[in-house]
Formats: structure tokens, C-alpha cells, sequence
């Protein structure tokens, strides 16, 4: 089927046009008419098979010819950053695309401007929550991967949203794009939609297993291939494919790893690039390592300079920004990667090497298999449309035993079926106080009618769902989140309402109730290692040899945490390792240099502003709640917020309101005299150019002799200064 066939505006074929896309692929025409008459679909197609087109498409006739908004559901930050990207590109015929993430406690009103809204699944979730305004507008929703409702972290969010919104706006068209999986018709059956499955993929994917002991490959169809040895089973895979000129992916299962493959290979993959190339890389590397100093990006600066990279979660968002785009303009030739960067990410290669097929699981603890879903996706990632006729994906098999095991899972197996995850008490109760604090239910009644809408309720019976809701609502209850009126109506309390806008674990607001009404709660490291206590921090990881240098660390630190050393095994871990996340925070706010705080920790700037982002979000929780208990802390928390964003000591933070101005350049300021954003406005430009880390053209910036307002800490500044003032007067 041709782009012009469709009934779609003129405007929108030459956009697709002037993107190379003149045919549809086969699955896409299979599910173009579901599409295009307004049903809600399921499509389970492999990876690059177009499924995001058939997305576009629902949206280009829902908003542009109907009227009306779209919300495009997405997983991870950097899935929503790259869809925004590419729908952007139908601005010029008039649809308006918006983009919202973190910041949980905030409706974003600006968004009601957009017709095209991207979001993450927690965020999509946060504004149902605010009750904003818009929702009722939306005609369409799109669930990119779908299948992720079988996460344990995020799955109940994203299966709790779509639940909601099938409630919210019943007629609105629903397209859920999913991996292929065993069980995609059972969503299907969930959304009251048309299910597409297709295994059909525009590049040809050969899969094979490479075992180590004979250096051989075994591909599906039983065809076999002996290798020759380049001394490790990575290099005998990769370089091959390098020195022809194409690209590899290689999946490990820890940052070590990644970091130890790109490094090994750097020397050899450094010397099949052009002059050209390396002038590219040579400029990357340069951007790496001017935005951070910390041994992570030299070391990755380093590796890019000769083609490899790594890729892991350790990594800060411009490091792994450079890195895709990097690769995705076929600069670097081999990117060593975590599992996480086949989900949902835009990176296909020639050639993908999954070395490692377990990992560590921290539920089990030990190292696990990974489940074929994900095996799956990492092969999938074989193959660039457009360049290659063939991908090829490998696994690697330490022996002949275990090559055969793979074989049969990976290769041949079919992928596990997705669950629910609302099964969880931490998923039931979050959810619940949800549905009763937005006034989505307000009967238990009314809470079963909405369950038996969920996915779960199609792999559950019930009595057992109503059995765990029991429960849960017994919990909001006993806790003060909720309340039950005269004819059994549902209520939630102030603190219920409050903490369901703030979009915190109920179990993690109970716990900085207790803390901000008791009086021994004061200090900053009181505050730090109560938040990092609760379910949504996820503390630092910390070996056993670690955990006893944190134990004989808490007597001399005892007045200053607010809870005692607990005697359970798995609580006192738990406790430690909050305290070490704690204690990173700390340093953080007292200014010590991220490449310290790295080394100190063993972390990576990822790392850190993970923790920063979160800790953020809780302190800021945490002031909300003071606000209801204990007013007094309030003020004290609010300024810890400020704290920890901007990672500076208490006489920065004015400086830090000022653009472009953040811990290393306020603190620059300061030290030069500059205590109040009316100096730095009024100090000439070539002044503050000379000053570390400033520069001539954020001082140009800087500087505006003709600034004369006044921001709300040069204000508590002044009015402090006069309470001073008033003090010593009043001592003469």
C-alpha cells in the first residue's frame, strides 16, 4: 500500500514522504484500516517492523481531523525525549507537541496548549491525580511497550493509568504497541481492542549461538559456522564486523563490564577509523569531558576517542546523549551496554552479542536468567533498516552444554507470558488511595467495578482481588489516609489527598509523618536518612565489608539520625545502606567535588543525580507533609530542597537562582565577593569572565547593570539582614 492511498491530509503524506517512507510494510497494512476507523489496537510486531507509524497515524486523524488531544505513554525519559523529537516533526502541518516528566506535584497547566502531549507512565498517571482539565479532551492515547505493564517497578502504574483512562474518556481510540509476547491477545481482550501480531521485520534477523570452547556459531535453521579466534569470544564476534566498517552492540550484566569491554577492544576498533571519523570523535570526547570531571566521563572521553563506548545507568543524560547519537551516526563502532538500552531506545547495529544471559537479582540474590522477553529485545536490536540486508544476533555459551540450553530458551523458545503487577501491597495501596483521593470511587463497590477493568482482573480471580484491596484499605484506614463515612463512602483525610498529589508511597508518607512530628528530628542528616528510609528511595548498594564500615560509623552519628539501629538482619542492611545514600546527599550539599562523591561512593554522575532527583522530590514531600504536623520544620525542609537541587551550601542559594549558575559557578561568585544576584548583575561582564568556570559569554549573560528586581531570597536575605540588624541594636 502506498503513503498516497491513505486517507489521511496531503500535508501528512509529504511529511512521511520527506522521510523516506513511500510503501507501508506488510504489518502496517494489515492494521492500517483498524487504525484510520478509529478502533483501539494492539500491535505486537518485533522491533523496527513500524509500529510507531501506525501510532502517528491514529494521531494525525484523531487531532488533526477530529479535533481533540492525544497522550503518548511512554516507559523511560529518554523514550519520551526521542518520540517528542520525531513527532515534532508534524509541528508544520499544525500539530502542537508537548513533552512532561518529572515534578509529580505539579497539574502543568502550560500543557492544555499542546495537542500532542508525551509523557512518561508516571507522570500521564500524576496529572490523572491533579484531575487536570485536558484529560477530557483526549481522544486518543498511545501505550508505547506496552508489554511493560509486566514490570515490577512501573508495570501497576501504566496497567492503573490506561484503567483510568478507559474510565475517564470511554470513546477515546487506545493504541498499545508491544514487543511480541506470548499473551499480547489477552491485552488485547484488556483494551476492548484489535489484536495485530506479526513476526515480519524489515531486516532479515539471523540468531545464533557461539560457543567458546570450539569458537563456533550455530544459527536457528542448524546451519553451523567454526570462527577464528581473536583471543576472547567479544573481539572474535565484533571485529569482523568492525574492520568491515559496520557496528556492534554488546549486552553485559553489570557497568564494570562495560566499561572492561569497550576499554579492551578500543585499541583495535581505534585503528579502522578515517581521519574524518576521528576528528568527529576526537570533538565528542572533548564535550564529554568539559561537562564532567569525574572519572566515568574520562574514562568514557578516553574509549570514544578510538570508537567504543559504554552504556549503563551510571552515565549522566548528556554522557548517554552524546553516546547514542554518536552511534546512531555510525561515529562509534561499539557501544558496550546494560540491558536497559534495548528497551524501547532507538539503537539497531549490524551485529548484536548478548554475553551475558544472567544477571544479578536482588529479590533472589543470586544471579538469575533473564527472562526471554528481554533476551529477545536485545537481539531485536540486529539490523538497521536502510543500511544492512541482514542483522545478526548472537549469544554467548561458555560450553557445549549450555549452548544447547540457549538454544532451545532463547533461540527457539516462545516468550513468556506478561503478568500483572497490581498484585503487590505497595502497587494496591498506592493505587487505591489514588482512585478514592481523586474521587474516582468512592465506595468499595465501586473500587471492585474498577478492578475488574484492570489486566489483573484478567489473570485473577475476585475473591482473591478483593481479599488484597481488603487489606490495602484496612492499611489507608488504620493510618489516617482515609476515612469511612455514614452508608460506608470512602473519603481520604487531608494527609490521604495530600500525599496522592504528592505521588509518594503511602508507607514512605507514614514514615516522614512520624519523623517530622517527632523532636528529635533536626539535623540535615536526620532528614537525608529518613527519606532515603522510605520504599521510593532505591538506596546505594553496599557489599558486606561496606555495611560494617557504615555499622561502626553509627554510634558517633547516632544524635543525629532519627531512628536506632535496628537488630533484623534485613532491616539493619537496609538501614546501613540508606545511611550510605544519606551520607552521599550530604557531601553533595556540602559542596565536595562530584569526582570525590563518585570515588567516595562508587558511583557514576548518573548515580548521583538520580539520588539528587529523588531525594529532591521527597524533602520537597516532606516540607508538604511538615505543613499539615509540624509547620515549624516546614521552612527547614523547603531550603533542604533547595539544597540538594542545586548541591551548595545554604549561602549559595540566591546565587543559583540566577541562569546557567549552578553549584561550581555560584560557588566561583561567591568566592569573589559576588553574595547577591543584584552584584553579580551589576559587575561589569570582563570582570566576571575572568572568574574559574564563568567565561565571556555566560558573563555577558550575567551581567545586566540595568537589572533592579529583586528575587524572593534576595528578599529573605534583606529581611534577615534587618532582623540582625535589629538584634545588635537591641543587645547595645
Amino acid at each position: 500500500m502506498n503513503i498516497d492511498e491513505l486517507e489521511i491530509p496531503s500535508e501528512a503524506k509529504a511529511v512521511f514522504r520527506s522521510r523516506g517512507i513511500e510503501e507501508l510494510y506488510p504489518p502496517q497494512q494489515k492494521g492500517v484500516d483498524d487504525v484510520l476507523s478509529g478502533k483501539n489496537c494492539v500491535f505486537a510486531y518485533p522491533t523496527a517492523s513500524g509500529k510507531s507509524l501506525l501510532a502517528y497515524l491514529a494521531i494525525i486523524k484523531k487531532v488533526l481531523e477530529e479535533g481533540g488531544k492525544a497522550l503518548y505513554i511512554v516507559p523511560l525519559r529518554a523514550l519520551a525525549s526521542e518520540k517528542s523529537d520525531d513527532l515534532k516533526r508534524f509541528e508544520e502541518i499544525g500539530l502542537n507537541v508537548g513533552i512532561s516528566m518529572g515534578d509529580y506535584d505539579a497539574p502543568d497547566p502550560s500543557l492544555k496548549n499542546y495537542d500532542v502531549i508525551v509523557a512518561t507512565s508516571e507522570k500521564a498517571d500524576s496529572l490523572l491525580r491533579h484531575n487536570v482539565d485536558w484529560l477530557s479532551e483526549l481522544n486518543c492515547v498511545i501505550a508505547d511497550e506496552v508489554h511493560l505493564v509486566n514490570d515490577r517497578e512501573r508495570g501497576a502504574t501504566l496497567e492503573v493509568t490506561l484503567s483510568k483512562l478507559k474510565q475517564v474518556n470511554p470513546t477515546a481510540q487506545i493504541i498499545a504497541l508491544s514487543a511480541t509476547i506470548q499473551n499480547s491477545d489477552v491485552i488485547a481482550d484488556w483494551l476492548y481492542a484489535e489484536h495485530h501480531e506479526s513476526d515480519w521485520r524489515p531486516v532479515e534477523l539471523k540468531k545464533a549461538i557461539f560457543e567458546k570452547n570450539s569458537c563456533s556459531l550455530k544459527y536457528e535453521d542448524m546451519e553451523e559456522k567454526v570462527l577464528e579466534s581473536r583471543g576472547n569470544a567479544v573481539k572474535t564476534l565484533c571485529l569482523p564486523t568492525i574492520e568491515e566498517g559496520d557496528q556492534c552492540l554488546v549486552f553485559v550484566n553489570s557497568r564494570k563490564s562495560t566499561e572492561a569491554v569497550g576499554r579492551r577492544l578500543s585499541s583495535k576498533v581505534g585503528i579502522t577509523l578515517t581521519e574524518e571519523e576521528k576528528e568527529e570523535l576526537e570533538s565528542i570526547a572533548d564535550e564529554i569531558e568539559g561537562e564532567s570531571n569525574t572519572s566515568v566521563g574520562k574514562n568514557l572521553a578516553k574509549m570514544i576517542r578510538k570508537g567504543t563506548a559504554f552504556h549503563n545507568a551510571g552515565l549522566s543524560n548528556f554522557q548517554r546523549k552524546k553516546v547514542e547519537r554518536a552511534f546512531r551516526d555510525r561515529s562509534i563502532k561499539l557501544i558496550a551496554a546494560t540491558p536497559t538500552l534495548a528497551a524501547g531506545i532507538n539503537m539497531p547495529a549490524r551485529k548484536v552479542v548478548v554475553r551475558d544471559w544472567r544477571r544479578y537479582d536482588a529479590l533472589l540474590g543470586y544471579n538469575a536468567p533473564i527472562p526471554i522477553m528481554e533476551v529477545q529485545q536485545m537481539l531485536g536490536r540486529a539490523g538497521r533498516p536502510g543500511f544492512d540486508d541482514v542483522g545478526e544476533a548472537v549469544v554467548v555459551a561458555k560450553n557445549q552444554r549450555a549452548a544447547d540450553n540457549i538454544f532451545d530458551e532463547y533461540l527457539m523458545g516462545e516468550s513468556e507470558a506478561i503478568v500483572s503487577r497490581m498484585v503487590t501491597e505497595t502497587a494496591l495501596r498506592t493505587h487505591l488511595l489514588s482512585l478514592i483521593a481523586t474521587g474516582h470511587t468512592s465506595l468499595e463497590e465501586e473500587i471492585y467495578e474498577f478492578m475488574e477493568e484492570t489486566f489483573y482482573a484478567r489473570q485473577s480471580e475476585i475473591w482473591a482481588i478483593k481479599d488484597r484491596v481488603r487489606k490495602a484499605l484496612d492499611f489507608l484506614e488504620e493510618e489516617g489516609l482515609i476515612e469511612v463515612e455514614e452508608k460506608e463512602i470512602l473519603k481520604p483525610t487531608t494527609f490521604g489527598k495530600r500525599v496522592s498529589e504528592l505521588y509518594i508511597d503511602p508507607v514512605s508518607a507514614v514514615k516522614i509523618r512520624e519523623a517530622v512530628e517527632s523532636g528529635k528530628m533536626g539535623l540535615n542528616l536526620s532528614y537525608l536518612h529518613t527519606i532515603c528510609l522510605t520504599p521510593n528511595m532505591y538506596t546505594l548498594f553496599a557489599g558486606r565489608s561496606e555495611l560494617q564500615k557504615y555499622e561502626r560509623k553509627v554510634d558517633s552519628l547516632r544524635a543525629d539520625l532519627f531512628e536506632d539501629l535496628p537488630h533484623e538482619r534485613g532491616e539493619l542492611e537496609e538501614y546501613l545502606r540508606a545511611l550510605k545514600t544519606a551520607l552521599l546527599l550530604k557531601d553533595w550539599i556540602n559542596e565536595v567535588d562530584e569526582e570525590e562523591i563518585a570515588s567516595k561512593y562508587g558511583v557514576g554522575p548518573g548515580d548521583i543525580y538520580n539520588k539528587v532527583e529523588t531525594a529532591e522530590w521527597l524533602l520537597h514531600s516532606a516540607a508538604e507533609i511538615s505543613k499539615l504536623y509540624n509547620p515549624q520544620k516546614s521552612d527547614k525542609l523547603s531550603e533542604l530542597t533547595e539544597r540538594v537541587k542545586h548541591g551548595v551550601r545554604e549561602e549559595l542559594l540566591t546565587l543559583t537562582e540566577l541562569d546557567q549558575v549552578g553549584r561550581v559557578r555560584a560557588r566561583s561568585l561567591y568566592d569573589a565577593g559576588y553574595k547577591k544576584k543584584s552584584e553579580v548583575r551589576e559587575a561589569p561582564p570582563e570582570e566576571l569572565a575572568e572568574l574559574s568556570g564563568i567565561g565571556s559569554t555566560i558573563a555577558e549573560t550575567l551581567s545586566d547593570k540595568e537589572f533592579s528586581g529583586e528575587g524572593p531570597r534576595d528578599r529573605y536575605d534583606k529581611e534577615k539582614e534587618e532582623e540582625e540588624n535589629q538584634t545588635s541594636l537591641a543587645d547595645f
